[in-house]
Formats: structure tokens, C-alpha cells, sequence
């Protein structure tokens, strides 16, 4: 009697054991198969977005190939379906990191039809270099929710973490070269470009302003050479701080705090240059008092007190065939000319 409750515990064990391993979700690597989904992590890419509070904190953007293996439809939400897990601890997707502006767009619908396959966009805050597991729970009416787990390491995707100061150094490269004319590595390296054109556009915007300002006749030679020294003083004095803020699927917004000459306001500096002028001289001859303030340029921009954006400045950039392309018109129709050549920071 004794030996054949032994037997019977032996064979409900081994029952048991068979139970549960019919049911375990399969996994190898980043993939993970059970009876009613089959899961991939097709890609990941460390993220910045400007939600993030804390600089340090780091993103990753997970895009996970699910299919629905059953004959009716499924439900996986970015929301509540996925999560992360760092050992026993669960951690929940970061939806409030979504962003439309660089691709980061949440599916709210999560549905999955039978037999068909969706790729999933989560999106978890995470530390570098460290090993997780992701678990997907889909919601299958009239069935019992099983999750998958997924092997997640971050390791994988360090390389892209390396390159998420790539659109602000792009874009300072930009505004050295194309309005400062300081040499700058980075240029060649991160941006496409053409700078000769970029250049003359940024000269036009400074010579037109300033004949508005003289309200007299200025040669082109005068022009040009009141161009160079100011475009020499702001390779000195300008200071442009810029951060990318924004960051994910070959799309970018940086962050800019500069301060710089306000050329809009040279026109009270050069009346008050005339006045002077004709004071101490007691000629009103137009080229004369013209040529004088010419003269007086370099002196003039440099007493000029710098001028500070007040909020930062939010420029969106796009990468292309591995460089970056940076639009001089921004969107409502701002100029970048006006920001880094008129000075006009608000």
C-alpha cells in the first residue's frame, strides 16, 4: 500500500512538471514564444527626449515584433501590457517620454489581428550596460493572459548611446562655420550643407540691416568690410550653449542659450555716431559722415552689451545619409539668420 502511494506521488509529480513546462514560455535571447504570441526585439536605441527630468537619466526606445498566433484578435498595449523588470522589481513603460516630433508615436489602440504581426514601441528608463527582462501581457478575451518574457541587455545597444550628443555638436558646428567662420571638426564629420550659399544669405540679412540702419547710401566695399569685423567679433564674443534635448529615429531637436550682438539696435548707436560727427566737424555731407562711421564700426559693435535669449531656443534637425541637415528657416517662418546674424533673441 505504502509503495503504491510512493508510485502515484511520483507520477502526479512528474504530471506537474510536464504541466508547467507545456505552458513555459520559450526564450532564447531576445526572443520568447508561448501558444498565443510570438515575440522578437527587432531594435533598440538609447533616446533623449525633453521630458526627461534629470540630465543622467538615460532612455531606451524598444520596437518588439509581436505575432498573434491565435485565430482571434489580441490586445498589447504600450500602456499597461508591457513592462520591465530588473530582477523582482517591476518597472512600468514611460509613456509620458512618447514624442511625435522625433518618431516616438504610442499606439493607442494595441490591437493585433489573428495571425498577423505588429511591432510594439516601449519605451523604459534604464541604466547603462545592465541586463532586464521585458514582459509582454496581452489581453485575450475569453482566455487566460500569459506572460512573456523577454531577455533584455543593454549592453547591445551602447553604441547608440555614444551618439546622442551627436545633434548638438552638429548644430554648433553649424552656426561656427556657416556665421562665425571659427573652424570647427565637427562640421565635415556631423553636417551637410551648402556653406557657400549659407554664407552669402547670411551676408545679405547683415548688409540689408544695416542700410536700413544708415538711412544713407553704403558701397558694397563699406558693407563688406563692416561684415568682416562683425562677423570677427562674434566669432569672439558671441556664446552659444547647445544641447540636444530631443533624440530618437534620425530626428532631433537641440536646445540653444546664446548671447550675441542685438544688431537690430545699431541704428540708435549709429545716430548717435552722426550727431557726434556733426557736432565736432560741422559737416552734414552725407559721405562723409558715411565713412566715418565706417571707420567707427569696430568700435561701435564693440561697446554693444551682449544680448541673452530668454527662453531657450528649440530648433528641430533631421539626419540623412549619416549627416545632419539643418534648415535655416525654421518653423513659422523664423530665420536662423535672424537669430545668429540680427541678433534678434527673445
Amino acid at each position: 500500500m505504502f509503495k503504491r502511494i510512493n508510485f502515484l506521488l511520483v507520477i502526479l509529480a512528474v504530471f506537474l512538471i510536464l504541466s508547467a513546462c507545456s505552458d513555459k514560455t520559450e526564450k532564447t535571447g531576445g526572443t520568447a514564444k508561448s501558444k498565443q504570441i510570438e515575440a522578437k526585439i527587432e531594435s533598440a536605441q538609447y533616446i533623449k527626449s525633453s521630458r526627461i527630468e534629470e540630465e543622467d537619466q538615460d532612455a531606451i526606445a524598444v520596437k518588439i515584433n509581436v505575432k498573434n498566433l491565435l485565430d482571434s484578435e489580441i490586445r498589447l498595449s504600450s500602456y499597461d501590457g508591457i513592462k520591465l523588470y530588473d530582477g523582482d522589481q517591476q518597472l512600468s513603460t514611460e509613456s509620458d517620454l512618447y514624442d511625435s516630433k522625433i518618431g516616438l508615436d504610442i499606439d493607442t489602440s494595441g490591437g493585433i489581428g489573428a495571425g498577423k504581426s505588429k511591432t510594439v514601441l516601449a519605451i523604459f528608463e534604464v541604466e547603462k550596460d545592465k541586463k532586464y527582462e521585458i514582459g509582454l501581457n496581452p489581453s485575450i478575451p475569453g482566455e487566460e493572459e500569459k506572460e512573456v518574457i523577454l531577455e533584455f541587455d543593454t549592453a547591445k545597444y551602447a553604441e547608440s548611446h555614444e551618439t546622442l550628443d551627436d545633434p548638438a555638436k552638429a548644430f554648433a558646428a553649424y552656426v561656427d562655420q556657416i556665421y562665425y567662420e571659427k573652424e570647427n571638426n565637427d562640421y565635415e564629420k556631423f553636417v551637410t550643407a551648402d556653406k557657400a550659399a549659407l554664407q552669402e544669405v547670411a551676408k545679405k540679412t547683415f548688409k540689408n540691416t544695416i542700410k536700413d540702419a544708415f538711412y544713407e547710401k553704403v558701397s558694397d566695399e563699406q558693407l563688406e568690410k563692416m561684415y568682416m569685423s562683425y562677423r570677427n567679433m562674434l566669432a569672439e564674443k558671441a556664446k552659444v550653449d547647445v544641447k540636444t534635448i530631443a533624440y530618437a529615429n534620425d530626428k532631433a531637436v537641440v536646445g540653444v542659450n546664446i548671447e550675441t550682438i542685438p544688431l537690430g539696435n545699431i541704428s540708435s548707436e549709429i545716430i548717435e555716431y552722426k550727431r557726434e560727427f556733426t557736432e565736432d566737424t560741422g559737416s552734414y555731407d552725407r559721405e562723409e559722415v558715411t565713412e566715418y562711421i565706417v571707420s567707427k564700426f569696430d568700435e561701435i559693435i564693440s561697446s554693444m552689451e551682449l544680448k541673452a535669449s530668454e527662453d531657450r531656443i528649440e530648433i528641430p534637425i533631421t539626419k540623412k545619409d549619416g549627416k545632419w541637415v539643418i534648415k535655416s528657416t525654421q518653423e513659422y517662418g523664423r530665420s536662423l539668420d535672424e537669430i545668429f546674424i540680427k541678433g534678434a533673441v527673445y
